[in-house]
């Protein structure tokens, strides 16, 4: 006779059994055959975490304020000893190196435990410390010069060491502004020209190192801004032979602070994964960078060598074409600061251009060529944002054209109208690189430009406002019959078409009732109202309906539709 095979249930309580005695066996408690009970989620963790981050950020206020409050402390103790006479401007200046050195230890002390309280404690040693020296040299004249220059830099090599140490990008940017504050010790002397320059190079190597070790783009703004601020006294007073030195300090704070950045970027140590520093977006402020401190560098080249427009402008042209290597280079990845330099290439070498052609006629056609071409490399993904500078150039030029118009007319058709007319033209073109919204924006500047520039032109000739009535009419008739002869292929296009013809035609027309009618012989009166009289009528007769054979409908669908409206009504 046939067993029956064991059922599932008798085969897992016999593998219990097993796993019991193997247990038993090995000494080990046993195991119960329901899992424990997961534990249930803490109901205040997030409360817990709220209360962490409120506790950081209270922390983080009542040590500003306390400072602040120390501070002012501090300044009213020492204006009241001064008033009675009892701290000698040397105690006083001791008393605050003092201050600066317990708050530098306390900060050191408490850097483990309270980190972002540690931070404010630092801060304040180095502002204490810089506040000492200042007022030991240029209030209370105890030390010179000399003495004043090695403790300053003492107190920014403090900084920086501190910043790399702690980690804390805000003490190296306290440092760098208080390496250039100390400057302020030179002011107005023609004969620290030397000294500007050697301790500004200084400073901005310093900062630059540290920004290309750590990446803390914060210190950027703070280097390049002083650097250039502080040569920029320099480069007023720089002499003969003091022009050298000068100029190689500009070449390195240019290099650190406006080309570092995108040699970073192209390195790849700055990836597209940081999408901002702070609320303005990378890409923006590098930009923003890259254009300001190199125009600046350029600049106060051009005033310390007095160089003409084209040497400067080649040097225009030699920083964009650097520029543009870093974007070709760059675009190989999907780097976002590497990207970031084909705006500022274009936007230099717009600048060079400037400068180097002679002429407005030429200046408004290679321009207008620019910001074609800039608009319609934009449009590749590769480049992308290269298409807002050639925007801005359009612009620029169409508030040129709209000024003129304004001012009154020496010659009509000149060399100069003609090149403006071929930029209103080429920014026609580009709409098509252009998307939807922008593209409008161009077609109507356009038009509402050339109606500008009609009015420009012809304005001055003899009986010139009624011409300038005439050719609005001929051209607002010109564009309602293109409207109409295109309206099957592009109905979408034609009819904002139709719309910007009837437009101008009823401007011609106001023109004429409002300005013409009071200002033109009367000869001009008869002929322009029985001439627009005339083509409204005959414009007007071109609007009839059109049969089915001109749409492109059978007849028999046309009786149809006919019979249909018919029912309906």
């Amino acid at each position: 006779m046939r067993r029956r095979p064991p059922s599932l249930e008798e085969r897992v309580e016999r593998l219990e059994r097993m796993v019991a005695e193997i247990h038993a066996h090995l000494g080990l408690p046993p195991q119960s055959a329901e899992p424990p009970p997961s534990p249930a989620p803490a109901r205040g963790a997030p409360a817990g975490r709220r209360a962490e981050a409120w506790a950081l950020r209270s922390e983080q206020w009542l040590g500003r304020v306390g400072l602040g409050l120390l501070f002012l402390g501090l300044v009213y103790l020492f204006n009241y000893s001064i008033e009675q006479g009892w701290i000698t401007p040397g105690v006083r200046v001791g008393v605050g190196v003092a201050i600066a050195t317990t708050l530098l230890l306390l900060g050191l002390r408490a850097r483990e435990r309270h980190p972002s309280y540690s931070q404010i404690l630092l801060a304040g040693a180095i502002a204490v410390y810089y506040v000492s020296g200042f007022a030991a040299f240029q209030l209370y004249a105890l030390v010179g010069v000399g003495t004043a220059f090695a403790y300053m830099t003492a107190v920014m090599v403090l900084a920086f060491w501190l910043a790399r140490r702690e980690d804390r990008p805000a003490l190296a940017g306290l440092g760098a502004a208080g390496g250039f504050a100390i400057l302020l010790l030179l002011r107005g002397g023609g004969e620290a020209v030397l000294e500007i320059a050697v301790y500004s190079a200084l400073v901005v190597g310093w900062t630059g190192l540290l920004y290309w070790l750590r990446g803390w783009a914060s210190l950027l703004w703070t280097y390049a801004v002083g650097g250039l601020a502080a040569l920029g006294i320099a480069a007023h007073h720089a002499e003969a032979g003091e022009r050298g030195v000068v100029q190689a300090a500009l070449a390195l704070t240019w290099a650190l602070g406006a080309a570092l950045p995108f040699v970073r970027g192209v390195a790849a140590r700055d990836g597209a994964r940081r999408a901002a520093w702070g609320i303005v977006p990378m890409s923006l402020q590098l930009r923003a960078l890259g254009v300001g401190a190199t125009t600046t560098t350029l600049l106060l080249t051009d005033r310390m060598w007095a160089l003409g427009d084209s040497q400067t402008g080649g040097l225009f042209l030699l920083a964009a074409a650097l520029y543009a290597a870093f974007a070709v280079y760059g675009t190989r990845t999907p780097n976002a600061v590497a990207r970031a330099a084909a705006p500022v290439a274009a936007a230099l070498c717009a600048a060079g251009t400037f400068l180097l052609v002679d002429g407005a006629a030429a200046r408004v056609l290679v321009l207008a060529l620019e910001a074609a071409f800039f608009v319609y490399g934009g449009s590749r993904r590769r480049f992308a944002g290269l298409e807002w500078v050639g925007h801005s150039l359009f612009a620029l030029l169409s508030l040129s054209l709209a000024a003129e118009a304004l001012a009154p007319r020496r010659v009509a058709f000149d060399s100069l109208a003609w090149a403006q007319l071929a930029m209103l033209l080429l920014a026609l073109g580009v709409s098509a690189c252009v998307p939807p919204p922008g593209a409008r924006v161009y077609r109507l500047g356009a038009h509402a430009l050339f109606l500008a520039w009609l009015a420009k032109e012809l304005g001055p000739l003899s009986e010139g406002t009624g011409i300038v009535t005439l050719a609005w009419g001929v051209y607002g008739a010109a564009l309602l019959i293109a409207a109409l002869q295109w309206r099957d292929r592009r109905a979408a296009l034609t009819h904002g078409l139709q719309l910007v013809a009837l437009s101008t035609l009823g401007l011609a027309v106001l023109k004429l009732l409002l300005v013409d009618l009071g200002r033109l012989a009367t000869v001009w009166r008869i002929l322009l109202f029985m001439g627009f009289g005339a083509a409204l009528l005959g414009l007007g007769s071109l609007f009839r309906p059109r049969s089915p054979r001109e749409r492109g409908t059978p007849a028999g669908e046309e009786s149809q539709d006919a019979e249909a409206s018919a029912r309906k009504r």
